[in-house]
């Protein structure tokens, strides 16, 4: 989308000393620029909601090119850590400055651009690299991969590799074994790896490995028995759609790997309660365990972990078939339990919140997601004993009504709350919060015709530390409840107002010139003509607005945004 008025390209940010990121927008041929991330499974971040999209064919005025590449690197010599993000209008001598002119380089994480086998060769030679990244680069196959750990393999300490059609094969996976024998952290997604010998070599080849990420590998049992065997100091397992492990693979982890801290399992159908059991009972430093869409994991499973993993920190259950007696042991030995997310868990009910808020009384972080059994009793016990609740995200609660959410309020040092798709809440549903929890500051509501002009005129009033507010498809909010935000939201930095079909332009200009710091305002395609663009951009010379599909999760935190800047 062409813009009227010109754009400022915005500046790489030096995230910290010694280090560049730098962020542009795929440019349209080549590059689905509405939908980076089409695959479910995509680990890569998506373009940066600071850049916009222009119908020129030429490169884009706020995209990095070869020369502001170079003329970075020749004003940081000592450069030792990049990250290039949706670097499509770089070439491959741009990338070969940094091979050329950054010998210091440690660290370097490319994602959504072309690196050619010989360049990534050459960074090998040209840089002190112990840590790469590579995701969804094209022209990369496993000979380029397989040279570059022949010349940095010695130094390596972590590499991550997604989304790179032929890059990571058994081939390559062999020389990662045979060549990195100090590597501690590996990271491999790749519908290429069909055997098990690669995975094999990298056990008995990386030792040391304290981090070991697989998604979708066509490895065995055989392949996981051999990481359970070598890699004693596995700190953290991630498997995700690894369809021919089955609950051998797992116990060979639970008798091998004792130092286990973190257990992430993904959309398999073949691991059971049995393997859970042993990886509870064996693995006594488990802090944070994720089972998602593993069906065969049930009742049992649960009942194990809450009896046996007492140090447990973090827990995330989605999509099982459960029941909420399963959760009786974490009330009762999980004392340091901090943070739990639950989601698409159909049938556990008000009893397991209960049990768990009972005990748990250190719990910081909840998050109930369509979970529809789930209602008053549960979120009250929350309120009673959580008292340090810190982010409460409840979405699609139907049974949720006021007098259960207005419980909430005892969790006075409350900072963010997200309520989505609750269809019984009201404006009277927040009024004790608001006068309780003065230190909100990330409050999100969607999907109700309930909550209205009356509720943000509370919030306007008693959350003065707001920075963000989200509002999706909230149609009782009007200009009018805009304004109250305005007014009194002092600190607000980013406002969502997304098919809120009652807001107007002139509303928005009104949030725009009460909100002297607020950055980003986000509505949806179309609703802002531009004559009100200019007028807010006139008001307020920072805002950036942005006008496209926006798609959020619970806390908002990791956004999936795919925007366009007018």
């Amino acid at each position: 989308m062409a813009s009227t008025s010109p754009q400022t390209p915005p500046r790489p940010r030096r995230t910290e000393v010694g280090h560049w990121e730098i962020t542009s927008l795929p440019e349209a041929e080549g590059w689905d620029s509405e939908n980076p991330r089409s695959d479910e499974h995509n680990q890569c971040s998506a373009p940066s909601v600071d850049m916009q999209e222009d119908d020129s064919d030429d490169f884009h005025p706020t995209s990095l090119t070869d020369a502001g590449l170079i003329h970075l690197i020749e004003g940081c010599k000592r450069l030792e850590k990049l990250t290039l993000n949706w670097f499509s209008h770089i070439s491959e001598r741009g990338l070969l400055g940094i091979a050329n002119g950054c010998w210091n380089l440690q660290s370097l994480a490319l994602t959504g651009g072309y690196v050619p086998n010989h360049v990534l060769i050459a960074l090998a030679e040209g840089c002190n690299l112990k840590e790469l990244k590579l995701c969804a680069v094209e022209e990369l196959t496993d000979e380029g991969l397989v040279e570059f750990v022949k010349i940095r393999g010695k130094s390596l300490v972590s590499l991550d590799i997604s989304i790179c059609n032929d890059c990571v094969t058994d081939r390559s996976l062999d020389a990662i074994g045979t060549y990195c024998h100090k590597l501690e952290v590996l990271s491999v997604e790749s519908k290429d790896v069909k055997e098990n010998k690669g995975l094999m070599s990298v056990a008995k080849g990386c030792q040391s490995l304290k981090s070991l990420k697989m998604l979708g590998l066509g490895v065995g049992d055989a392949a996981l028995e051999a990481i359970g065997s070598f890699c004693s100091a596995l700190e953290t397992l991630f498997l995700d759609r690894l369809d021919k492990c089955s609950d051998r693979s797992l116990f060979s982890i639970a008798n091998g790997c004792k130092q286990l801290k973190s257990l992430i399992i993904k959309s398999s159908d073949k691991f059971t309660d049995k393997s859970i059991e042993l990886v509870s009972r064996n693995c006594k430093l488990l802090q944070h365990m994720e089972i998602n869409g593993c069906h065969k994991v049930q009742t049992a499973a649960l009942e194990h972990i809450g009896q046996l993993c007492t140090n447990l920190l973090g827990l995330t259950l989605s999509r099982l078939l459960i029941e909420s007696n399963a959760f009786l042991g974490f009330g009762q030995r999980c004392f340091l339990l901090k943070s739990i997310y639950l989601d698409m868990c159909y049938e556990i009910s008000d009893e397991a919140i209960c049990h768990i808020a009972q005990g748990c009384k250190n719990l910081r972080e909840l998050s109930i997601i369509r979970c529809y059994e789930i209602g008053d009793q549960a979120i009250i016990s929350v309120g009673e004993n959580c008292k340090e609740l810190r982010e409460l995200a409840l979405h699609c609660l139907v049974r949720l009504t006021d007098a259960g959410l207005a419980a909430v309020s005892q969790c006075s040092f409350l900072q963010k709350l997200v309520i989505f798709a609750c269809e019984q809440i009201t404006d009277d549903g927040l009024t004790s919060i608001i006068r309780e929890c003065h230190d909100l500051v990330h409050l999100g509501i969607s999907d109700t015709k309930k909550m209205g002009d009356t509720t943000l005129a509370k919030v306007g009033e008693g959350f003065p530390k707001l920075k963000h507010l989200v509002m999706l498809r909230c149609h009782a909010i009007s200009d009018i409840g805009l304004a109250h935000i305005a007014r009194g939201c002092l600190q607000l930095k980013v406002c969502v107002v997304f098919q809120c079909s009652q807001v107007t332009p002139a509303g928005l200009a009104t949030l725009a010139e009460g909100s002297s710091r607020l950055q980003r305002l986000v509505v949806e395609k179309g609703k802002v003509p531009e004559e009100a663009i200019e007028k807010c951009r006139m008001i307020n010379g920072r805002l950036v607005i942005l006008n496209g599909r926006y798609e959020i999760d619970v806390f908002g935190e990791h956004c999936e945004e795919n925007l366009l800047l007018v």
